[in-house]
């Protein structure tokens, strides 16, 4: 009993050193990476630190490029057609048995301009329920809050504690 136990011992202790000979191997071979990258000469290091400032003068002015129009982007006026569209898609993506629904005899719900002056876009969804929804959409920055109304239900249209950007709704090409 015991030359088993002992014979299964030796054989485990075989096991975990073949293991940890691999694994010293592997960490070998990475340092001769490591060691091959730091031995290049000096000179090939300021060469390519002489290469990337230009790079990065060139990053920066592309940035400074891009970033005026980026802020345009961000402060264009959204059109009315594009929060109606946004709309309709934050409606779908949070109800996603709409887009199943829409087409249907059975059910009637439907999203209009409600009000659009300068400052701000009202969107109307009537939905399938009865419920009158309307997402109030600053025209500039996007940013949204909503109300509703339930006949029977609500005596007045009420502000719901939800809110959002409706330009992360906008989908592209529309």
């Amino acid at each position: 009993m015991r030359k088993i136990r002992n014979m299964m011992i030796c054989i485990l202790l075989i096991l975990l050193l073949a293991a940890c000979g691999k694994k010293e191997s592997a960490l070998t071979e990475t340092e001769q990476e490591v060691e091959t990258q730091v031995s290049e000469p000096a000179e090939t290091e300021q060469t390519q630190e002489e290469v990337s400032e230009p790079a990065e003068t060139e990053q920066t002015d592309e940035q400074a490029e891009a970033q005026p129009e980026e802020e345009n982007v961000e402060q264009q006026n959204l059109t009315d057609e594009e929060a109606l569209a946004a709309i309709r898609n934050y409606c779908c993506i949070n109800n996603p048995d709409l887009k199943e629904k829409e087409g249907s005899d059975e059910y009637t719900f439907y999203w209009n301009i409600e009000s659009s002056d300068d400052a701000q876009i009202v969107v109307l969804y009537r939905s399938y329920t009865g419920a009158l929804v309307r997402y109030y959409i600053d025209r500039t920055s996007g940013d949204t809050y909503v109300t509703e109304f339930v006949s029977g239900i609500t005596e007045t249209e009420e502000r719901t504690e939800e809110t959002f950007n409706v330009k992360d709704y906008i989908l592209e090409g529309e």
